[in-house]
C-alpha cells in the first residue's frame, strides 16, 4: 500500500474541519476532541500488555519433585512449539509498535476516522496472545496456523491503512519525509501483511512452514533498504 499524494481539495476540506472540531492540538476552540498523546498511550499500553500476555501462552506440567530429574528434560523439549510461536508473535508485535511508533512520529493531530482505524488495529493486536496460544498447543493443526495468521494480516493490514490516512491528510500529521522515503516506508508497511497472506494459504499446506515464514521478513527488510522498489508513489 504506497503512500498517495493528498490532492489539494481534500487538505482544504481536513483545514476547514479542524478548525471546526478544534482537533488541531491548541486547545484554543471549543469542542471536544481526543488528543494524539492519548491514543498513543493506549496504543503502547495494549502493546506492552499483548507482549506481555504471550508468556501466559507457555503451559506446563509440573512434575512432583521427586520424578523432576527423570521427566522434566522432556517436558521442556515439549514446549519447543509454544516457544517458537511465542517468539515468532513477539517479533511481529515489536514491528507493528516500532511502525506504529514511527508513523505516530509525524501525526500532529488525530480525526475521528484515524481513531477509529487504530482502535481496529488493537483489537487485531489484543488477539495476538489468543491465537498464539491455540498455534502453540496445535502447531501441525491447520485451523491453528491460519487462526494466527489471519489475525497477524488484519493487524498488519490496519497499520498499511493506518499509513495511508496518514500520508493522505498532511494536515493532520508534521511535514512527512520526502516522498522516496515514503514509498520505501510504505513498502515496509506492507511487509508482514504480505507475509501473512502467504502464510495464510500455507497453513493448511505445511502449518509449521507458514509460521517459519516470518523468519524471512527481516531479510526482505534489509532488501527493501538496499535496493529499494522505484514504483512511484499513488497519487489519488
Amino acid at each position: 500500500m504506497c503512500c498517495p499524494d493528498p490532492p489539494a481539495a481534500t487538505a482544504i476540506t481536513i483545514r476547514a474541519d479542524i478548525a471546526e472540531t478544534g482537533m488541531d492540538g491548541t486547545g484554543e476552540r471549543p469542542g471536544y476532541h481526543i488528543a494524539k498523546n492519548r491514543l498513543e498511550t493506549l496504543a503502547d499500553g495494549i502493546f506492552a500488555i499483548a507482549m506481555t500476555l504471550l508468556v501466559l501462552t507457555i503451559t506446563i506440567d509440573k512434575p512432583a519433585p521427586e520424578e523432576a530429574r527423570a521427566v522434566l528434560p522432556g517436558i521442556l523439549w515439549g514446549l519447543l512449539p509454544q516457544i517458537f510461536t511465542l517468539t515468532i508473535a513477539f517479533i511481529v508485535l515489536a514491528v507493528f509498535w516500532q511502525v506504529h511508533n514511527r508513523q505516530f512520529h509525524f501525526v500532529r493531530a488525530v480525526d475521528p476516522v484515524h481513531i477509529w482505524i487504530t482502535i481496529f488495529m488493537l483489537v487485531a493486536i489484543v488477539l495476538v496472545p489468543f491465537s498464539t496460544d491455540i498455534s502453540g498447543d496445535y502447531p501441525d493443526v491447520g485451523v491453528a496456523a491460519l487462526l494466527f495468521n489471519l489475525n497477524v494480516f488484519t493487524a498488519g493490514l490496519m497499520i498499511a491503512l493506518q499509513w495511508w490516512y496518514i500520508c493522505k491528510n498532511p494536515l493532520l500529521s508534521s511535514p512527512l519525509p520526502e516522498p522516496r522515503v515514503r514509498r520505501i516506508w510504505s513498502w515496509e508497511v506492507a511487509l508482514i501483511p504480505g507475509v501473512a497472506l502467504v502464510a495464510v494459504f500455507l497453513s493448511f499446506v505445511t502449518p509449521v512452514g507458514s509460521l517459519l515464514l516470518y523468519l524471512f521478513a527481516p531479510f526482505v527488510w534489509i532488501l527493501l533498504h538496499r535496493y529499494p522498489p522505484s514504483v512511484p508513489a499513488l497519487r489519488t
